[in-house]
């Protein structure tokens, strides 16, 4: 596989955004809120910032630009960022947010679906994702999505797929066929990481099953995005493998 890279409710607040341009910039983009940062004219990898056992640790996710509006693949994990990664958006490229796509059910994917159907967005989700959403006293999305069907809007395509169990037993990816990007989410670990990090809703026996599945299904990446951590380095499914080997 050939992989390179390319690489309000907050009141009160002035709105943090830090959009940077060279990889350098990923420790000192650690200091805003909202860091937002493109891989091309129509993809922008968006991060958020928040503690998990008192350690901060960085989530990522993607917008997508189309000639309808934008499209969000997760929220924010900080949950005072919902508000201005809206107006980051409508400032920087005019346009509305018109979806919003979660890849699973934990806070950093879909925490602000409630936010963000209060705005009128439409939120969506698989069926398994809004189960356990549901089941959990959660807000589930107000749509559904058709699993390994090609979805276009606005003059662009992508694909949100289901590879099999692993940081949970609901994670999705989403392919972007024209740039031959992939959003891997948390089932992809950062090439940087130094363990698997929080499996307890996972299936880490699954887990490198999936992790096959999705080289078979994909085996032309340029460029990867990690859910967590440094998604700029190389390397990350191979990072993936090596750690679940040690498990």
């Amino acid at each position: 596989m050939k992989i390179n890279p390319i690489k309000k409710h907050l009141q009160g607040c002035a709105i943090a955004v830090l959009v940077l341009g060279g990889s350098c910039g990923f420790a000192l983009a650690q200091e805003a809120p909202l860091v937002i940062k493109p891989l091309n004219d129509k993809l922008h990898v968006y991060t958020t910032y928040n503690h998990f056992n008192n350690q901060k640790y960085a989530a990522n996710a993607l917008y997508l630009v189309t000639k309808k509006g934008v499209i969000l693949f997760d929220t924010p994990w900080d949950v005072t960022q919902y508000q201005p990664l809206l107006d980051s958006i409508q400032n920087k490229h005019h346009l509305p947010v018109i979806a919003v796509y979660a890849s699973h059910w934990h806070d950093d994917r879909a925490g602000g679906f409630s936010y963000y159907e209060k705005q009128g967005i439409p939120t969506y989700a698989t069926t398994k994702t809004n189960g356990i959403l549901r089941e959990k006293g959660l807000t589930p999305s107000t749509h559904e999505i058709e699993l390994g069907k090609t979805i276009r809007i606005g003059g662009e395509r992508f694909v949100i797929d289901f590879v099999g169990e692993g940081h949970s037993t609901d994670n999705t990816v989403v392919w972007f066929p024209k740039y031959k990007i992939l959003n891997g989410g948390c089932l992809v670990k950062s090439a940087d990481s130094k363990n698997m990090g929080f499996v307890g809703d996972g299936n880490i026996a699954a887990w490198p099953e999936s992790i096959r599945t999705l080289q078979s299904r994909f085996p032309i990446i340029h460029t990867v995005i990690a859910g967590h951590d440094n998604w700029q380095l190389d390397g990350a499914i191979e990072k993936t493998i090596e750690l679940l080997n040690t498990q």
